[in-house]
């Protein structure tokens, strides 16, 4: 794909300096993606005053899509520490959970994540939590990742944790039984709301460890 002024080639340059993360993120498309933005880029009017922030959307698309794109080339996995509706506990036990995946190593990513359920009085609803996308380190191999992320559900008191290699089906462990339940194939990741209503994650940007109240991006899921 041509440049379509001096300005795009320019920006294409600059870009060059950085091509591994497009290689990254979109494969064999990276230099038809790193084109396409570039010529959008020159033909703003507003190129001078455009923000860090705008340039990084035009390029990789809002954080659901990055979420989704990790999901399906990265190993991964994700893990909440929410329980009960108390905020105030909640993100306490949030900023624990951080600490421990530091602690290990290990990368993350806040969204927020919804899912249905069922009161003991037989009343449904939708109750929504501050979900992390993890990643796998580089120098931790996938069988020690998956056992971290089990622990981890264990310890912070969840019912289950979910981890997924690349382009395969992401799995559900079982982490609140002494003797846990086998674990179960969920699906490959998808854009959208999960039509099952089994649950879903958007990039919704999460503030000071706080659950937004509304969820302002689209969704991705397992299925």
């Amino acid at each position: 794909m041509p440049t379509v002024n001096q300005e795009a080639e320019r920006i294409v340059r600059g870009m060059k300096k950085n091509q591994h993360r497009f290689k990254k993120l979109y494969g064999k498309r990276d230099k038809e993606v790193m084109y396409a933005t570039a010529n959008k880029l020159a033909q703003k009017e507003q190129l001078k005053v455009m923000y860090y922030s705008d340039f990084i959307q035009l390029v990789e698309g809002n954080p659901t899509t990055r979420m989704l794109t990790k999901s399906k080339k990265n190993v991964t996995g994700n893990i909440s520490a929410d329980r009960g509706s108390d905020e105030g506990s909640n993100r306490k036990k949030r900023k624990g959970l951080e600490k421990d995946l530091k602690k290990k190593g290990i990368g993350y990513k806040k969204g927020v994540g919804e899912y249905k359920y069922k009161s003991d009085d037989g009343k449904e609803g939708t109750g929504k939590e501050v979900s992390y996308q993890t990643s796998k380190p580089d120098k931790m191999s996938k069988r020690r990742f998956g056992k971290t992320m089990r622990r981890l559900g264990r310890k912070h008191g969840q019912e289950s944790v979910i981890t997924k290699d690349k382009d395969k089906p992401a799995k559900l462990h079982d982490t609140q039984k002494k003797k846990p339940d086998k674990s179960v194939s969920i699906g490959k990741s998808k854009g959208g709301k999960n039509p099952s209503g089994a649950g879903e994650t958007t990039g919704t940007k999460v503030r000071s460890g706080k659950l937004p109240k509304k969820t302002t991006k689209p969704a991705y899921h397992y299925n």
